[in-house]
């Protein structure tokens, strides 16, 4: 066992799921002296650390989900996602203009960081 211990990758007052039930087996771990199983959580714990995303601290979205994702001046994809969308819209076709707006913000968080 290493001399520090691992803490949750979430902020405290935000704990996931995954860092909480870590963090619940730790603890029953050290009192049952189980020390090699210690070991493992606080390595699973750094390593949620270490590859923090927003995925994985997200409580829920930073943004309104109920507006849609607005296309980024000058990015192409954007251009050919809102034109989509406003084509599905145009045919009331709602599921389409949903896929859409998906899309749109998963293009935003991959290639635009937000």
């Amino acid at each position: 066992m290493t001399g520090r211990t691992a803490e949750a990758a979430c902020p405290e007052s935000q704990v996931c799921d995954v860092c909480g039930a870590l963090l619940a087996q730790r603890e029953a771990a050290q009192e049952a002296g189980r020390i090699d199983e210690v070991d493992v959580c606080e390595r699973e714990l750094r390593e949620a650390r270490e590859r923090r995303t927003d995925a994985h601290t997200a409580i829920g979205p930073s943004y309104d989900i109920s507006r849609p994702p607005l296309p980024v001046a000058g990015c192409e994809t954007c251009r050919q996602l809102a034109e989509r969308r406003a084509a599905a819209r145009a045919a009331f076709d709602y599921s389409a203009v949903g896929d859409a707006n998906v899309l749109m913000r998963s293009h935003h968080r991959l290639d635009h960081g937000t």
